[in-house]
């Protein structure tokens, strides 16, 4: 069973898609893999590096064009 986040009682409604709680209007969606504890470390070697905004920047035209 699942924990309500506001109340301190199991989800009353819960299935293998979602668990709901009438009382306090919470409702949790499972979407993918249940998570882990890397996916709780921030530089888990497991995870994908995040990207950042300069690895997205575009090249500035200067670069491009000698």
């Amino acid at each position: 069973m699942t924990r309500c986040p506001k109340g301190d009682h199991d989800f009353p409604e819960e299935d293998d898609q979602s668990a709901y709680c009438p009382a306090h209007g919470v409702t949790l969606l499972w979407r993918g893999d249940p998570i882990t504890e890397d996916d709780l470390v921030r530089d888990a070697p497991s995870r994908s590096p995040r990207r950042t905004i300069e690895s997205e920047a575009a090249p500035s035209a200067t670069a491009a064009n000698p």
